[in-house]
């Protein structure tokens, strides 16, 4: 396989995983009953929408002229969260309410790992990437979607010690 082939099979999967990303946190932010949390979902979308389409126009200009073309500006950074905060995702008075938050727990789960596995599919491909272009491109992603993945362990983090004890999740002893 040509490293044109390898990079265009990289940029379809990449925009697949952002695509994957916008569809579950517009989903997260349809079906959690708190509102911070809607916010912050639709944001998350917001951000897998630009990724996604800043993508598609590299794969096209690739498909075109055989190069990436690419600028930190077309990927702006502003998120809705703020990651330093204690409670990043959910309102303050969401962890009043964590007995029946059984849906936006496990989106934190989902989140998480989708988060993770866009961090790991991202590093693979700048190391893959003999374009200079693209290995920027694809560490920059990595490192944005590092920002989303410690918002939401940090959430996850916060309310979980509150989750299991309201659940009984934890073992008898």
């Amino acid at each position: 396989m040509s490293d044109k082939d390898i990079l265009t099979m990289i940029l379809k999967d990449a925009i697949k995983v952002e695509s994957d990303g916008y569809h579950f946190y517009k989903m997260a932010a349809e079906k959690t009953t708190d509102p911070k949390g809607k916010e912050i979902f639709e944001s998350l979308a917001s951000d897998e929408i630009e990724h996604m389409e800043a993508l598609k126009k590299q794969y096209q200009l690739y498909q075109n002229e055989g190069k990436l073309d690419w600028q930190e500006k077309e990927f702006e950074k502003k998120s809705a969260f703020d990651p330093s905060s204690e409670s990043p995702i959910f309102s303050d008075d969401f962890k009043e309410r964590i007995t029946d938050s059984h849906f936006e727990m496990t989106a934190l789960s989902i989140g998480i790992m989708l988060e993770q596995n866009s961090i790991d599919f991202y590093r693979k491909s700048a190391e893959k990437s003999e374009d200079p272009q693209a290995k920027k491109l694809f560490s920059y992603l990595a490192s944005w979607e590092g920002e989303h993945l410690r918002a939401l362990i940090a959430q996850q983090n916060y309310l979980k010690e509150e989750y299991w004890t309201e659940n009984r999740f934890f073992p008898s002893i």
